[in-house]
């Protein structure tokens, strides 16, 4: 897309290469020729200017509005200058006279420093809405712009021998050129990571090569017409990078926008390494927990074929269906979080951690009750926690109790067993650490944490006195 602006700036711009390459060789009237030239340019700017403001909308067609007022009261300006005629047909005196005529007439003089307000107006209000968003560099480079730019213009006065009239409105519109220079320069620096910078780029092209026709004027740089080829190249730069706008169909965005949809992507690219942790919880839940239990029902199977009491059999029988039940968990698991967002809801603790307690042969007592914001996942995070404790704890006993403090649901699963190391509890919840290698995946208690983080809760072990370890949840409580 950037070669049709190119491609467009050279085709536009050759007329005024080739006037210097024919030049004697051909009875052309330079002044004739230059100003319907530029006249020519500035039409075809304003008409495609208003063919934009007639198809963008918002931003994108207040932007082309006050482009459009902007090349139009330049016309306004070059036929008031040019109505005059000319009367000379070198390139310095076409310039000279060029001048004269426009520090002559107030109203084409008015008309070319005018020209300037449509777009400082735009430039002040966009500049304005983003100003909170300004950053120290970004006004930094725009500083050393207009310092630059004000060097220019002073070496250009030392060296001036322009008529003082000349000089004076010359310099008027030159520092109206540096104003809009630094305001385009700022908006390039604040936008310089999107697209929508290509918009303030065009503009700042434009006053730039404007700039340069006015310093020349002021600095009495007029050998070989180089203020009017300056001029001239300003409004074919406005042309192509108007076209090159169109093309590229490029929204004019604030920064809140921006900042707003980063967020939103941030946001995006968050919930999908949630549901990357929520479905990698699931593949260890399955391969995990399922192991587990179908370990309990053949311990009942082998039981049972020793001693043939029926007894281990329907023991077998009614652990196959919760094993069942619980994968029918792990499938409406696998729903809410293949939705947009997890589905939280107020679960009664108390009746999950007794279906799980009813799984195992094992005394327990279950005191108080709570309710916290859960799903399916945390019937494993019981679970986890108890089969660790019979299994690895080597416990009797296992007591609960369930409390609510300060907003939080408190989950405390006691066991009397072996007990945890101090310096292995934080370790504990690590993935695939495990004291039984043999026997342990050190799956489970890694997942207990993943689902309890899930839930934006914590989860952490303590001592039992005398003897065994309290596993601790506290989750958010039910909304009130």
């Amino acid at each position: 897309m950037l070669g049709k602006f190119i491609i467009i700036m050279i085709v536009l711009g050759l007329p005024i290469a080739l006037l210097y390459l024919v030049d004697g060789m051909l009875p052309i009237n330079v002044p004739l020729y230059v100003s319907f030239y530029i006249l020519v340019i500035s039409s075809l700017s304003l008409i495609f200017s208003l063919f934009l403001v007639a198809i963008w909308t918002g931003e994108r067609r207040l932007f082309a509005s006050f482009t459009a007022l902007t090349i139009f009261i330049g016309i306004v300006g070059i036929c008031t200058a040019f109505s005059e005629g000319f009367n000379i047909s070198g390139y310095e005196e076409m310039v000279l006279d060029f001048v004269r005529k426009i520090s002559g007439s107030e109203l084409a003089f008015l008309s070319f420093l005018s020209l300037h307000f449509p777009l400082l107006s735009f430039g002040i209000w966009k500049a304005g809405r983003e100003i909170v968003f300004l950053r120290f560099r970004d006004l930094i480079v725009s500083v050393a712009v207009l310092i630059f730019s004000g060097i220019a213009i002073v070496v250009a006065n030392l060296y001036s021998t322009t008529e003082p009239q000349i000089k004076e409105l010359f310099n008027v519109m030159s520092f109206a050129d540096i104003l809009l220079i630094f305001l385009y320069t700022l908006l390039v620096q604040i936008y310089r990571e999107t697209e929508a910078r290509a918009y303030y780029l065009v503009i700042l092209g434009f006053f730039s090569l404007k700039f340069l026709c006015d310093i020349a004027i002021v600095g009495s740089v007029t050998t070989a017409g180089i203020p009017v080829v300056f001029y001239a190249l300003s409004h074919v730069n406005l042309f192509a990078g108007m076209v090159y706008l169109y093309t590229r169909d490029v929204r004019i965005l604030t920064y809140q926008e921006i900042v707003e949809e980063k967020e939103r992507v941030m946001e995006l690219y968050k919930r999908v390494n949630e549901l990357q942790e929520a479905l990698s919880i699931i593949n260890r839940m399955l391969r995990h927990d399922v192991k587990n239990k179908l370990q309990i029902i053949l311990g009942y199977i082998e039981i049972y074929l020793a001693e043939k009491d029926e007894h281990y059999l329907e023991k077998a029988i009614q652990a196959v269906e919760e094993t069942n039940q619980y994968l029918n968990k792990i499938r409406d698991l696998e729903r809410a979080i293949s939705t947009e967002k997890s589905i939280l809801k107020p679960t009664n603790i108390r009746e999950v951690v007794e279906k799980v307690l009813n799984f195992y042969q094992i005394p327990s007592n279950v005191q108080g009750n709570c309710y916290a914001l859960a799903d399916e996942a945390i019937y494993s995070v019981i679970d986890n926690i108890v089969n660790n404790a019979i299994k690895h704890g080597k416990t009797d006993r296992i007591d609960v109790k369930l409390s609510e403090l300060d907003g939080e649901c408190e989950i405390r699963i006691i066991d009397y067993g072996v007990g945890i190391p101090s310096e292995i509890k934080r370790k504990i919840f690590e993935e695939k650490f495990t004291l039984d290698p043999k026997s342990g995946s050190g799956l489970g208690l890694y997942v207990v944490r993943k689902v309890v983080e899930r839930y934006g809760g914590r989860v952490w072990v303590e001592d039992t006195k005398p003897r065994g370890a309290t596993f601790v949840l506290r989750l958010k409580a039910r909304l009130q």
